[in-house]
């Protein structure tokens, strides 16, 4: 490159005034999900699985004693990524887990301190891997029950409103909250969508922030990735069941899924392991196929 150009690029940044333009601040939030079993009256029957997220009971101002994703501010030296590991340890002691960058949030209003913008990201744990002592104290973080469920779904000339219901419940019982979820999604080739959101009035609580907003769009996204994707397969051990593999789809998608060993076709695999010291009946043993590949 000519020389006249690096000098001048040189002066540039030498002389560049960074105060012309206001920061906002940038916080990484981070939804860990994983599935739990649900209590079966019948200890011999393989439980059903629910979705669980880990809420954070804030400590300080803004909405103090309030529960939230866990997150927090991003350090001028490090990267995003870097930054979202670093508070996923600090916030819950779990490290090496599968996470991905889900969509940054900038409402102008989001964050009563200042403006501030919000990358969310996607965590996927499989819960026998986590240890209780690596969640820190349990009164200020805790497992959510979480689903979202559609309520009705209308059709209009120009668009369709669907209308849901967002529900977390702590796993100690003692919180309850929910959103109504209301989205007009237009009939044309753009498909633009408008989301609303309500507190329901049986809540004990609400969510902090717009985190209600951030949690709604993890479980979309999470919810169409499973279908091309292997992602779900973080959620499980190494070995499993087909109906383990079920229940764990099932919970993700929040409704009961036809003919599901024929739609995963070649994605897993039969193995000739074991696995003993189960209440119920031994079942064939299967793993994600490594070779497998998405086909549209």
């Amino acid at each position: 490159m000519d020389n006249f150009f690096i000098n001048k690029e040189d002066e540039f940044l030498k002389n560049y005034d960074e105060s012309q333009y206001k920061r906002p601040s940038v916080t990484n939030d981070i939804l860990i999900f994983t599935t739990e079993d649900i209590e079966e009256d019948n200890l011999r029957k393989i439980p059903k699985k629910g979705m669980q997220v880990i809420l954070i009971n804030r400590e300080d101002y803004p909405y103090k004693d309030t529960w939230a994703l866990p997150g927090g501010f991003v350090q001028m030296e490090e990267s995003l990524e870097e930054g979202a590991k670093k508070k996923l340890r600090e916030k819950t002691g779990i490290d090496k887990v599968y996470t991905e960058q889900l969509y940054t949030f900038g409402d102008v209003d989001r964050d009563k301190r200042t403006r501030v913008i919000s990358v969310g990201n996607l965590a996927l744990v499989e819960k026998s891997s986590i240890k209780i002592k690596e969640i820190k104290d349990d009164k200020k973080s805790q497992w959510f029950w979480v689903d979202k469920n559609l309520l009705s779904c209308e059709k209009h000339q120009e668009y369709i409103e669907k209308k849901h219901i967002l529900k977390l419940k702590s796993h100690d019982g003692k919180v309850t909250i929910n959103y109504e979820v209301i989205e007009k999604v237009g009939r044309d080739v753009f498909r633009r969508k408008e989301t609303s959101y309500k507190l329901i009035e049986n809540s004990t609580e609400e969510l902090a922030f717009d985190h209600y907003k951030i949690l709604d769009y993890a479980i979309d996204r999470l919810r169409n990735k499973v279908e091309y994707t292997p992602i779900a397969f973080n959620l499980l051990p190494r070995i499993f069941t087909v109906k383990e593999l079920q229940n764990v789809y099932e919970a993700i998608m929040g409704r009961e899924i036809l003919n599901f060993r024929r739609k995963m076709g070649d994605m897993i695999i039969e193995t000739d392991e074991k696995l003993e010291g189960r209440p119920f009946r031994p079942a064939k043993m299967f793993k994600f196929n490594e070779n497998w590949e998405h086909n549209f």
